[in-house]
Order: structure tokens, then C-alpha cells, then sequence
């Protein structure tokens, strides 16, 4: 009893210590905005129950959707070096709004073109979702190297807090509207008589949601106007300018000069307030020549920057399918939505623990790999997964995502609290890395899926897992 009061005592202690630093209105203002990091993307996989089972690749949709968004990294790197020959015209603002508008706009058009197929190489394929999806991911994977240096560079470190709340928010909103929607359903199959040979075969039953995928988009569209409402107000509006680092600086060295003209004699008062105000400058300063412990760890923060890319949003992705349609289209769904519903949580709670050590990181780390190398097993082994007669499989599948999701969120808010510090240069190189690390793994499962075809799916109608496990 004593230690769980003492703990909330705590709590509530570096809760207060917290709010004392930021100002709430601008902390609401960074979460809307970063709501469009990644929300039409995100959308986009939420309705994947769906999309596999109506549009012609089936379980291999999610493989090449993560292919195509992997190539699309090249905006990007197209950015970074516009803004090293052209910094007045690649500016943070200007390419945020490009983003954010054409974003809205992609989403608009997925509205009424997802399911637009063409024949390619003699084959039916989904052009309307590639292709859009590929626009969307032009854009929201230079956010990686937009929002984030964007925030670190004009706020403090607590409003980082914010915008990882806004990027898991732009999880959350998708998944709640698609598990509104109903894709959960198990629609199960029906016996239909082909006219031509007179046999009797099992079809899928058509998802029959209760609003319509063209809704869905409309709203993703709704939400990317409020994230660029949301932008505009955090540059134009006063009560987030003053929440800039240089507008709080200028307000310090404003403070002490006062104090000095009142308290240091005036023989002293020329030194004091010059030596104060350089110190106070000192510490606005992202970094100077970093000793070797700090070139270690950010060496050591990085490299787990790039594996947690890697997995979470370059390998996983595409093993969604197989690691979870084994046990049903409803655990599917259940896996992609909710594993996106807690991401908010894990990201409110390093509120009271952003300031977490090198240790705590790589422990935290090295629990989220055992879980994404079960998830890698299940794929391995679909379409006979363990415990597929069993409870057992479908909850432990489930717990996985949504533990795996959670805490390489929670990891990447983490390091880049702790990264904050060495400034600027340090934030774009992690977004890079960000960047890196997704399209190396989007690409190796693109080929272990689709060229080497070496995960295999089942007859959705196979209801009986001895008829192909055995």
C-alpha cells in the first residue's frame, strides 16, 4: 500500500514538473498537427480486411502496398538534398504544407478510386490503391525528416511528448473508424454451383461493412484539413510563438537584465549581465564538441533507431497476412486495429518517463525483439501456424502486434527525447535513418514474398486446418 502511494507521489510529482515546462494549448496544437504524420497511410492499412478480400492479390496486397511505399523513400532523400542547395525554398514550413495539403488531396481520390484495377503483364492488379498509395508515401515519409526536426528545432524537448502522441493518434483514429465499420466480421463462405461443370464449390461471402471504404477516406481527408489548421496555427499564431526556444531565450536574457540592473553595482552590472546572458545563450546551444561517451551514444541510440525501423515498419507490415489470416479474417483485423488503438497509451505514458537511460532503452529493446520474432514464426509457418485449434493462437498472435506496436512506439519516443539534446543535424540524420531502416525491410519481404514466394496462404474456405496441415 505504502509503495503504491509513493508511486503515484511520484507520478504526480514529475507530472507537475512537466507541466510547468509546456503550455498545453501549444502541447494540443503539435498533437493535431502531427495527426497527419502518416494518418492517410495509416488509414490505408486499416481497411486492408477488406481490401485483401475483394482486390485481385489477396494475401499478398500487404507485401507489395509496403514495396511500393519503400520506393517512394526516395522523396525524402530528394528533400534532404534540396535543402542543402536550395534552404530558402526547402524550408520546413513550405515542404510541411505541401505535404499536408496533397495528402488531403490523395486521400480525396483513394475515395473514389481504391478498387480501380488494370491488367499488367497479363495479370489484374489494384493500380488506383498502388499508385495512390505510392503518392501518399512520397509524402509522408519526408514528415520523417519534416516534423520531427521541425518541433526539436523551434520547441523544447517536452513538446516531443506531443508529437509522438499526434503520430500514434494517427493509428488510433483509422483503426476505431475501421473497427466502427465492422471489418471484423468473419463472413464465412457459401455453397455455389458452377453452371458449367454442375459441381458444388465454397465461395467467400463479400464483407459487407456498415459504411462504405469511399466514407472512410472522406473522413481521412476531413482530418489531414485539421492537422493543417492545426500546423498553421503552431506558426502563426502568438501563444506558440512564445513557446519558441528563441522567444524564450530573448525573454531570459530580458529577466536577467532586469535583475541585474537592480541587484549588480554599476561597475559590475556590464559583466554580470554579459556573463549571464552567455551563459544563458551556452545553454540554448544544441550542442558543442561532443565528448566520446555522447559520440557513443548516439552511435548506439541510432543503430537501434534503424533496426526499429527496419522491423516495425519495413519487415512486420508485410507479414501481416500471414501471420494473422490463418486464425480468421476477424483476428486480422483485430491484429492491424488494435495493435493501433494502444499506441497512444504507450506514448502518454513516457509522459512521467521520457528521460529514460541508454539501459532502460536497450532493456526495452531487447523484449519487443522476442515478440517480432514470434510474429516472424507465425508467417514462416502459415499457413499452419501453432495453436490454430486453439484459443491460445489467436490471443497470443493478437498480444503481439499490439505489444510490438506499443513498444517500438514507446522506443522511438524515447531515443529521440534523449537525442534532442545534440541538436539539429542529429534529428535529420535519425529521420534518415528512419527511412533506411524501413525500406531495406519493406524490400526484403517484397522479395520473400513476391519473388521467391516462400510464405504460402490457404483456401479461405478451408474451414477444416487438417485438410492442409495435414
Amino acid at each position: 500500500m505504502n509503495l503504491a502511494k509513493a508511486t503515484l507521489v511520484e507520478l504526480k510529482s514529475r507530472f507537475n514538473v512537466y507541466d510547468q515546462k509546456i503550455n498545453w494549448k501549444v502541447f494540443c496544437f503539435i498533437f493535431c498537427f502531427t495527426i497527419g504524420a502518416w494518418l492517410d497511410i495509416n488509414g490505408l492499412w486499416c481497411e486492408l480486411p477488406i481490401m485483401v478480400a475483394e482486390l485481385p492479390e489477396g494475401w499478398k496486397l500487404p507485401s507489395i502496398l509496403s514495396a511500393s511505399t519503400q520506393i517512394a523513400q526516395i522523396a525524402p532523400f530528394t528533400y534532404l538534398i534540396g535543402r542543402r542547395l536550395a534552404p530558402k525554398i526547402f524550408t520546413y514550413v513550405n515542404v510541411i504544407y505541401v505535404i499536408l495539403s496533397i495528402g488531403a488531396l490523395s486521400c480525396l481520390l483513394l475515395s473514389f478510386f481504391w478498387n480501380t484495377t488494370a491488367v499488367i503483364f497479363n495479370q489484374n492488379h489494384s493500380i488506383g490503391l498502388i499508385v495512390l498509395n505510392f503518392c501518399l508515401a512520397l509524402l509522408d515519409g519526408t514528415s520523417s525528416v519534416t516534423f520531427l526536426p521541425y518541433i526539436g528545432t523551434n520547441f523544447a524537448k517536452e513538446y516531443i511528448i506531443p508529437n509522438y502522441i499526434g503520430e500514434s493518434l494517427a493509428a488510433l483514429i483509422p483503426s476505431i473508424l475501421a473497427l466502427i465499420q465492422g471489418l471484423g466480421q468473419d463472413p464465412g463462405c457459401s455453397n455455389i454451383t458452377d453452371t458449367l461443370t454442375n459441381k458444388t464449390i465454397l465461395e467467400p461471402n463479400q464483407i459487407k461493412p456498415n459504411y462504405s471504404v469511399q466514407l472512410y477516406f472522406l473522413f481521412m481527408f476531413g482530418l489531414l484539413c485539421i492537422s493543417t489548421l492545426a500546423f498553421t496555427l503552431l506558426n502563426f499564431s502568438s501563444i506558440a510563438k512564445r513557446e519558441r526556444k528563441n522567444a524564450k531565450i530573448n525573454q531570459r536574457s530580458r529577466t536577467i537584465s532586469e535583475k541585474s540592473e537592480i541587484e549588480v553595482s554599476p561597475e559590475n552590472a556590464v559583466n554580470s549581465q554579459t556573463n549571464l546572458t552567455s551563459t544563458d545563450q551556452q545553454k540554448s546551444q544544441p550542442l558543442t564538441v561532443p565528448v566520446a561517451g555522447n559520440r557513443k551514444e548516439q552511435v548506439f541510440l541510432l543503430t537501434i533507431i534503424f533496426w526499429v525501423s527496419f522491423l516495425a515498419y519495413g519487415t512486420l507490415p508485410g507479414l501481416q497476412s500471414y501471420s494473422t489470416l490463418p486464425y480468421g479474417n476477424n483476428i486480422f483485423n483485430y491484429a492491424v486495429n488494435l495493435s493501433f488503438v494502444f499506441l497512444p497509451f504507450s506514448i502518454i505514458f513516457s509522459i512521467w518517463s521520457y528521460e529514460a537511460s541508454v539501459r532502460q532503452i536497450a532493456i526495452e529493446f531487447s523484449i519487443v525483439l522476442v515478440f517480432t520474432f514470434y510474429i516472424i514464426f507465425l508467417s514462416i509457418s502459415s499457413p499452419c501456424p501453432p495453436f490454430l485449434d486453439s484459443w491460445l493462437g489467436p490471443f497470443l498472435t493478437v498480444f503481439s502486434w499490439i505489444l510490438t506496436q506499443m513498444m517500438y512506439m514507446r522506443i522511438r519516443c524515447l531515443v529521440a527525447a534523449r537525442l534532442e539534446r545534440f541538436g539539429e543535424k542529429v534529428l535529420l540524420i535519425l529521420g534518415t535513418l528512419t527511412m533506411v531502416g524501413q525500406i531495406f525491410g519493406g524490400l526484403i519481404i517484397f522479395l520473400i514474398v513476391n519473388v521467391y514466394g516462400l510464405l504460402k496462404d490457404k483456401d479461405y474456405c478451408a474451414t477444416d486446418f487438417h485438410e492442409y496441415c495435414y
